[in-house]
């Protein structure tokens, strides 16, 4: 029988499992849907957990499905073993893939000895430092360096770009030029598994987490976790002999074995089961390719008579689902604060605030409750970063809830594409069943590029309404389906309750005077010179908008430059313009436009830093100087 046929059900559920992810990168990049695939890692699971035991705090991210995936996790390794490692871990397959390739080219090597032993402590080391900042910080370290997070985002959100290189690299290289090696040698959760396979590990973390949990005895976290860290080492290297609670166990019979050397070969850890009894090896992860590969019925099994290849497949799944379930049923804060009175408490009503995309994490949810908390009549907090809420707890008598929904609310802003400057439009103003935040309003105006429809904005009366700049030909009933046939993904979220058209007219001009943001700032001591002295440079922007909102950084790149430049005023007038004010006695016009149209701005902080950024802005010279009006 040969190792590929013998592997089927392991092989089968790992690339079954690679398959999903790659289908769903996709379908994220494609704008299908949306799919967080860290929302399934036990590792940022077990992280948050530590943080819940240790500040009653969700690290940043997380949510109750990642943290029972978590527990689930250490219950495996507990009661089964490593079969997480083995089954469902793309890292896992990934690598088993790479020394594969390694075999081909018969450039893999074992690693064995002292060189072993020492690179073992990699992980733990990693693991100290991933639990210790992830603890202090309430944020995810692993994110900045896990080759998964980063594969799958494209180095997305917090990851690391040189912490991430760094890794990736060791995990391509290293997989391929040595057995396993990411695994071996540099997994964190692989520390975590081999932890937790004997009951001396076991009995040191709960010992160690029971004190920091119950004794506030004030020391450094640190420690805690560097102890267990050692132990798991320890415990590791010196192959520390203590019964092994797990249920699964890999068991040669000896007077049954016929010597045949197979399951050694087929071992993808390279164990020697051939050469031992019952395997206990830290590496042994059940995958159950040495029981598949014996070809001697009862020679090798999975405990003293157990010969079913496909169990640790189905038992490894069914977990994972059970996980995914309970953790859909409930949900925990991020943050949860309260410091209203019990009197107030009593008077007090509570209502959820959906759609706070700011709030992302830990330190964005802190500054929330700050923010909340400098609130007359508001009581307490509690955010939820898996739908970006906040559930707000309010004094009755002092504030109202549509007062505060006011207050949080920021008006929405979204340019679509410019009119003719004589073209006549209409507004129609559009209320909808759900709420409207800017990040919505941005998806809408993508896909109605092209429609006619001009700018988008929100504003909040008794609830919040959309304005829609539109083309004299759009009706009513036009912009409504056109609006409401917007997919994110199979969906069509945005349902209008109701449109009325504005009798204000307004023409194209009008729209981009209105849409334009204005800038006028004065600097270099302008005050100090006479008007007579004073000229305007004129020039039209480029570009815009892409380039809106930054001309405070190109007042600082050409005002730190020249002291003779003391002003800008930036203007929609048939185009976008820009006047630059200088003392015609100092500085050329030539060499304001020479610097200003470098392709990177030299901005200069009041620290000293200087910073090169590139310059948004290209500009038309009009020709045209003028005396300070």
């Amino acid at each position: 029988m040969s190792k590929k046929r013998v592997s089927l059900f392991r092989n089968i559920l790992q690339f079954s499992v690679l398959a999903l992810i790659i289908l769903f990168f996709i379908g994220n990049q494609l704008g299908l849907g949306v799919v967080d695939f860290e929302a399934y890692c036990p590792m940022g699971g077990i992280q948050a957990i530590l943080t819940l035991m240790q500040d009653g705090l969700i690290a940043c991210n997380m949510t109750v499905t990642q943290m029972v995936l978590g527990a689930i996790f250490i219950f495996t390794v507990l009661v089964l073993g490593k079969l997480f490692c083995s089954h469902l871990c793309p890292l896992g397959t990934v690598s088993e893939a790479l020394g594969k390739i390694g075999d081909r080219f018969k450039i893999r090597k074992e690693i064995n000895g002292i060189p072993d032993k020492l690179l073992r402590s990699l992980k733990y080391i990693l693991l100290f430092l991933t639990l210790t900042i992830t603890l202090k910080t309430g944020e995810l370290f692993c994110k900045e360096y896990d080759p998964f997070y980063t594969s799958i985002t494209l180095f997305g959100h917090r990851v690391n770009f040189l912490y991430a290189t760094i890794s990736i690299s060791i995990f391509v290289i290293g997989n391929v030029v040595f057995r396993l090696f990411w695994c071996k040698y540099m997994c964190p959760l692989g520390a975590i598994s081999n932890i937790f396979k004997y009951w001396v590990g076991v009995a040191i973390v709960i010992v160690v987490l029971s004190s920091m949990y119950f004794f506030e005895v004030g020391i450094d976290v640190a420690y805690i976790v560097g102890i267990i860290c050692l132990a798991g080492y320890a415990l590791e290297i010196f192959k520390i002999q203590t019964k092994k609670q797990s249920v699964l166990k890999i068991i040669r019979h000896p007077h049954t074995c016929i010597d045949c050397g197979l399951c050694s070969r087929s071992c993808p850890q390279g164990i020697d089961v051939a050469d031992l009894e019952l395997v206990k090896h830290p590496d042994c992860n059940i995958c159950g390719d040495c029981v598949s590969a014996c070809p001697k019925e009862g020679a090798l099994t999975l405990n003293e008579k157990l010969n079913v290849k496909w169990l640790p497949s189905v038992i490894v799944v069914v977990l994972f689902v059970v996980g995914l379930v309970i953790g859909n049923q409930y949900d925990l804060p991020t943050v949860s604060k309260a410091w209203g009175s019990p009197e107030q408490m009593e008077t007090s009503k509570e209502f959820k605030l959906e759609h706070l995309s700011h709030i992302t994490c830990f330190s964005s949810s802190m500054g929330f409750v700050r923010q909340m908390k400098e609130v007359d009549g508001i009581l307490g907090v509690s955010t939820y970063i898996s739908d970006h809420s906040a559930n707000i707890i309010f004094d009755t008598t002092k504030v109202s809830e549509l007062g505060i929904r006011k207050m949080l609310y920021t008006r929405s802003k979204q340019f679509i594409e410019a009119p003719a400057l004589d073209q006549n439009l209409v507004v129609h103003k559009l209320r909808f069943k759900h709420y409207i935040s800017k990040d919505d309003l941005a998806k809408i105006a993508e896909r109605l590029l092209g429609t006619k429809i001009y700018q988008l904005e929100t504003q909040f009366d008794t609830e919040i309404r959309m304005l829609a700049f539109c083309d004299a030909s759009i009706n009513e009933a036009t912009i409504e389906g056109l609006i409401q046939s917007v997919k994110i993904g199979r969906n069509t979220p945005y349902q209008v309750a109701g449109v009325v058209k504005s009798p204000v007219p307004i023409n194209g001009l009008g729209l981009m005077k209105r849409t334009f943001r204005n800038f006028k700032s004065t600097f270099n001591k302008i005050k100090t010179y006479p008007k007579e002295q004073i000229r305007s440079l004129s020039v039209e922007v480029k570009d815009w908008p892409k380039n809106e909102g930054k001309f405070n950084l190109l007042a600082n790149h050409i005002g730190k430059k020249y002291d003779g430049v003391v002003g800008m005023d930036a203007a929609y007038n048939e185009s976008p313009m820009l006047k630059i004010y200088y003392i015609q006695d100092k500085i050329q016009p030539q060499a304001i436009l020479d610097w200003i149209s470098k392709d990177e701005m030299t901005l200069v902080y009041t620290t000293g830093e200087i910073e090169q950024k590139e310059n948004p802005y290209s500009f038309v010279l009009d020709n045209q100087l003028n005396p300070l009006d």
